[in-house]
């Protein structure tokens, strides 16, 4: 098993069971104290575990992900006000690759219903393609691969091979875990190694999230604030940690929300 699949493997059991020691993690994983106290001590300084004595419990805020469903429900306003901004960097005649996530599908609406043509986008996302399978003006091109039904979008090699191959104007990633210490990451190997080939396609790198994704971290680094070019979200996120954020290098947008 390699190192990164049996932490992320600690982090579900650590989830499930609230808290987990020492003796069963090694019992869990066949490997020693010495390994067990190294991958803990490892997370706990990432924020995605509490350390404890004898072994770790949960933190309050999960690093994990949750379902599509879960979160087309959630902060539809700000979602929709984000969108509408990403959509202002959008010329015509451009190539953009969109990622999964209900904030970028904001994006995809608004480029079906929207008065711009003639763009070619690629995917790796069923609700993305949903929405634009049928635009007329838009040319679709699906990224497919193995499928994570929990998001609703397709990982690995072929999916890593296509988007690694193609050169376009813009990305617009969704993320769920952003904070000034740690960039952008993610619960899911896959998922990060798909979205570091978006990035490494385009031209111009945006993040598109609302303000309760910030101050949270997972597992794998997709970037650092150095690598994009604006990250669009809400006020929500206030001044202070925009400067943080600002003071590491990123360039970060809050749209205004109207009570």
């Amino acid at each position: 098993m390699f190192i990164e699949e049996r932490k992320e493997k600690i982090i579900k059991a650590v989830e499930a069971n609230l808290s987990v020691t020492v003796n069963e993690l090694c019992d869990l994983f066949g490997v020693s104290e010495v390994t067990i106290r190294k991958d803990l001590n490892e997370l706990g300084n990432a924020g995605l575990i509490i350390r404890t004595h004898g072994g770790a419990v949960k933190v309050k805020e999960t690093a994990f992900e949750q379902s599509q469903a879960t979160k087309e429900k959630e902060r539809i306003v700000e979602k929709r006000e984000i969108a509408k901004r990403a959509y202002d960097e959008i010329k015509e005649h451009e190539t953009i690759i969109l990622d999964a996530g209900t904030t970028v599908q904001e994006l995809a609406k608004l480029i079906r219903t929207g008065e711009k043509n003639h763009l070619t986008v690629i995917t790796n996302a069923f609700n993305i393609a949903s929405e634009l399978m049928e635009c007329e003006k838009v040319e679709l091109i699906f990224a497919g691969g193995f499928v994570r039904s929990q998001i609703l979008s397709c990982v690995g090699m072929f999916t890593e091979d296509m988007l690694g191959n193609v050169v376009v104007d813009r990305v617009f990633l969704g993320s769920n875990n952003i904070s000034a210490e740690h960039g952008l990451t993610t619960p899911n190997m896959q998922e990060c190694r798909v979205k570091q080939c978006m990035l490494k396609s385009a031209r111009k790198k945006y993040v598109l999230a609302d303000s309760s994704k910030f101050r949270t971290n997972s597992l794998y680094c997709i970037c650092k604030f150095k690598d994009l070019n604006l990250i669009i979200t809400d006020d929500g996120i206030g001044k202070s940690y925009m400067a943080k954020i600002t003071e590491k290098g990123g360039n970060v947008e809050a749209v205004k929300i109207e009570s």
